[in-house]
């Protein structure tokens, strides 16, 4: 990386990217709410390996920026582009296949700024023989409003766009065209320590953006360990565990695939706002004074019927809270609790019994942090998830086309505890020992019960 002429920075080589919520992100969807720092030190390794910094997905290739000052007018443009290779050619049956992007964003004033966005995947026409060339296009606008009201900070962000997806002469592969909008408005009551949002949410359900809609889990991954049991040797299937601390069921970057979902994590937003065929409302509220309490709420539809013309309705309401134990104990050593719940559903109600839908998941966290002495923690956690009812599994062939349903009835049971100590010798430099126990229940027995007990230690040294 460097800087030309004191004017224009490029970099080559591992780029770390995103752009809107909508083009190049990575929203880690299926991500636990209020995760107890013991299993944090596992998560975090993961997110380390996998490059995971906020939002973005690694990739290879080159960027520049630049921007351009005014004196009056405007104050701003700045500008950003990209270009990084998603899979090789084998000059045979794949074709080169690039990614491309771009974000102009024009700062009016310290008030108001409007930022142009493009994202498009795109084969290489002649790396291969066959000329039947994919593009994934994606274009939005997005704008940023603050001012204060009554000495409030105020927000609005708002952001539109459109997508389009072909291939460049199968007559049999789907032409999908679709809009989004997205919009949400924020108030900071700074005296209260509470800052509240309310967000309206449309996306298209021919909606297709390759870089906002990839998954960091790959559910059709094998664990790297435990992966079999039984007397039978069978593959184990993914569960909580995996999700927390297994590294290997994670993606480093974007695939071209479409990627598939786990009705047992993440049913009604698998991915994320992005999500395509979602309508509604959401809101969420925040304070932190001392305590740092989150509360979400979700209210969607579908927009269109899927294998139905009855609408899904999801509704997802989420809260995490960190306490503080020993600022109202008026102890020097550190005492914290954090607990999280999360409940979605899901409800399809059709004239066709048989069309019905009644899925729900709930699941909560507990975790404890306590500073035996200087330096010394020890921690504990509980994890617990229950889903059940029924739904449909979409199949979905090789254009990203839903085929046909499947009908699934859930009543699993999973659950982590785990107890263990840490010692810091800085802020970046830990060893942690941990003791972990994972079950797995099934109650109508579609997968055979397990538990797995884990005995862990971890160096952990960054710089």
């Amino acid at each position: 990386k460097g800087v030309i002429a004191n004017a224009l920075r490029y970099q080559l080589g591992d780029l770390n990217l995103k752009q809107t919520p909508f083009t190049l992100y990575n929203h880690h969807a299926d991500a636990i709410d209020s995760l107890p720092a013991i299993f944090g030190l596992q998560n975090n390794i993961i997110r380390y390996e996998r490059f995971y910094r906020d939002n973005t997905w690694r990739m290879q290739g080159a960027n520049i920026d630049f921007g351009l000052t005014f004196n009056k007018g405007i104050e701003a443009i700045n500008t950003t582009a990209f270009i990084t290779r998603m899979n090789a050619t084998n000059f045979s049956t794949v074709p080169d296949r690039l990614m491309g992007g771009a974000v102009v964003e024009v700062v009016k004033n310290k008030h108001l700024k409007v930022g142009y966005n493009l994202n498009s995947v795109f084969d290489v026409l002649g790396t291969i023989r066959d000329s039947n060339t994919f593009r994934n296009t994606v274009h939005t606008i997005d704008a940023d409003f603050n001012t204060k009201i009554a000495k409030q900070d105020f927000n609005v962000h708002a952001e539109i766009g459109t997508s389009d997806y072909k291939y460049r002469l199968d007559t049999l592969a789907p032409k999908l065209n679709d809009y989004f909008i997205h919009s949400n408005a924020s108030m900071l009551f700074k005296d209260l320590n509470l800052k509240t949002t309310i967000g309206y949410l449309n996306v298209g359900p021919d909606f297709r953006s390759i870089g906002a809609q990839s998954k960091d889990v790959n559910y059709n991954a094998v664990p790297a360990f435990f992966d079999r049991y039984t007397n039978r040797q069978g593959l184990r299937p993914l569960g909580l565990l995996d999700v927390v601390s297994n590294e290997n069921v994670y993606n480093r970057t974007i695939t071209s695939n479409p990627m598939v979902q786990n009705n047992l994590f993440n049913n009604a937003m698998p991915y994320g706002i992005a999500t395509e065929n979602r309508n509604g409302l959401y809101a969420n509220v925040h304070y932190k004074k001392n305590i740092d309490a989150n509360i979400s709420y979700y209210n969607l539809s579908e927009i269109q019927g899927q294998g139905t013309l009855a609408l899904r309705k999801f509704s997802i309401i989420k809260t995490n809270v960190i306490v503080p134990i020993h600022s109202y104990l008026k102890i020097r050593n550190k005492f914290e609790l954090q607990i999280g719940a999360q409940q979605q559903s899901i409800n399809r109600t059709s004239n066709a019994e048989v069309e019905n839908v009644n899925f729900k998941t709930s699941s909560g966290q507990v975790g404890l942090r306590y500073e035996l002495f200087k330096n010394f923690d020890l921690l504990g956690g509980y994890l617990v998830q229950n889903t059940e009812g029924d739904d449909f599994v979409a199949d979905k062939d090789n254009f990203n086309r839903v085929v046909f349903f499947n009908q699934q009835q859930y009543d699993i049971q999973q659950n982590m505890k785990a107890i263990g100590v840490r010692y810091n010798f800085t802020s970046k430099i830990f060893i942690s020992g941990h003791y972990q126990q994972a079950g797995f229940k099934d109650g109508l027995k579609q997968q055979a019960d397990y538990s797995i007990n884990q005995y862990s230690i971890i160096y952990n040294m960054l710089f």
